[in-house]
């Protein structure tokens, strides 16, 4: 009893130590354990961090030595793409639109044009050919839809404010209501809808002005008044793609109502698109003015048809118009043609030509012609010859050369032979 005793002491320690060195050994195996998974994950974080990296190499643009990014220049549009611009460009089937389809947006649309003229003809004068550098257009407009049935636009210009023609600032301020699909009501001061060159915007025309007669007889191309205008696809297949235009303007040359008699304008357009053609008629019927002391015919009509027509490369279009004589030259105060006489005839047109040369860069060549001018009462001929290049998808640089047989007056700008136009639409 008494060794039993003495045993079970030497035994308790002996347990104690044995269970020490299996705690050690568990330490020392979870540490070993331990060790391997903390490799292991680092190993599994630097295989991700490679991955990862190399992914994003691959959907980066590569990169030329000194880490400057390589630029390509943009490829040329397929032939198919560029017929179809050029086609758009040659008719226009958009001519005189309204604007409900497109939203009114915070940033102005901004028009600059430059240029160079020089070479003035025989007879003219600084007023009628001022040489050296001109700015043209310097013009901003906002216009859209405003509403589901409401849409309006307003375009002011800033060239005619050092020239004093306070009642030029502003070429368009309308409202728009939408009364369907097809029905547009504007109302407000605004391009008339008569013929092509009057409507075709300075942003897109190829020459730097337009026609002889569209100054002559649609000095500034607006007037004020109230127009009707309906798309007549819903008749019928026979029926797509015309359009019909009808307003009262106060029609008395620039905006001052100074005969209390209105103008009506009524005008047919129809696109052709498989052709493609389109076609169109004008008609404005109206009254005027006559100096004092006068007497006779006081009516004041213009009758137009216009056509134009592409095909792949090449663009043509033909305008004529005819009337009546205007008794006043531009201007708010009335100021009487110095060549009027009362139921006098007069005619204009033109016949322009273009040629796509590849689908940055076109030629032309109109000729151009009025009837009767309203200052000297000469027959006025002109014929351009031009080349533009586009530089990019809003600028455009243009080359013209005139020959003309007399100088023109009124709203003709061109009483210089050369000209070099570059102008921005943004």
């Amino acid at each position: 009893m008494t060794r039993l005793v003495c045993l079970l002491p030497i035994a308790v320690m002996y347990s104690g130590a044995a269970r020490g060195q299996d705690r050690d050994r568990r330490i020392a195996e979870l540490e070993r354990k331990l060790s391997q998974a903390t490799s292991s994950v680092a190993a599994l974080q630097k295989t991700v961090e490679d991955l990862t990296a190399e992914m994003r190499t691959l959907r980066e643009p590569a990169l030329v030595p000194n880490t400057v990014a390589s630029v390509e220049p943009p490829p040329a549009p397929p032939l198919e793409s560029s017929v179809n611009i050029y086609r758009t460009q040659i008719l226009r089937p958009d001519l005189g639109g309204d604007e409900r389809d497109s939203a009114i947006g915070a940033r102005p649309e901004l028009f600059i044009q430059s240029r160079y003229q020089t070479l003035p003809f025989q007879g003219a004068t600084v007023q009628t050919a001022p040489s050296n550098f001109v700015l043209t257009r310097m013009e901003s407009r906002w216009a859209g839809r405003l509403t589901e049935k409401i849409g309006m636009g307003f375009e002011i210009q800033y060239h005619p404010a050092p020239a004093g023609a306070s009642e030029e600032l502003v070429n368009d301020a309308f409202v728009e209501y939408y009364a369907n699909d097809s029905v547009t009501i504007r109302a407000g001061q605004f391009v008339k809808p008569f013929g092509f060159d009057i409507q075709q915007s300075s942003s897109t025309r190829e020459a730097p002005e337009r026609g002889i007669f569209a100054g002559y007889l649609f000095p500034g191309q607006r007037d004020r008044g109230v127009m009707i205008t309906a798309s007549l696809d819903a008749l019928g297949s026979g029926w797509h793609g015309v359009q019909i235009f009808a307003g009262a303007f106060n029609g008395n040359r620039f905006f001052n109502d100074n005969n209390r008699q209105l103008d009506y304008i009524v005008r047919l357009r129809k696109v052709f698109e498989g052709l493609p053609l389109a076609v169109g008629a004008s008609v404005q019927l109206g009254r005027q003015l006559l100096p004092d002391g006068v007497s006779g015919n006081d009516r004041e009509y213009l009758y137009g048809a216009d056509v134009q027509w592409a095909w792949e490369r090449l663009g043509m279009r033909a305008e004529f118009v005819g009337g009546n004589m205007p008794s006043t030259l531009l201007g708010r105060a009335p100021e009487f043609s110095p060549a009027f006489h009362p139921g006098e005839h007069i005619a204009g047109g033109s016949l322009f030509s273009g040629v796509r040369v590849w689908h940055r860069d076109q030629v032309y060549a109109r000729y151009d012609q009025f009837n009767r001018d309203l200052v000297s009462g000469e027959n006025v001929r002109a014929v351009d010859f031009g080349y533009f290049h586009w530089i990019g998808e809003k600028s455009r640089l243009g080359l013209n050369y005139q020959l003309k047989n007399h100088v023109s007056y009124n709203d003709d700008r061109l009483n210089t032979k050369f000209q070099i136009i570059w102008n921005v639409l943004y």
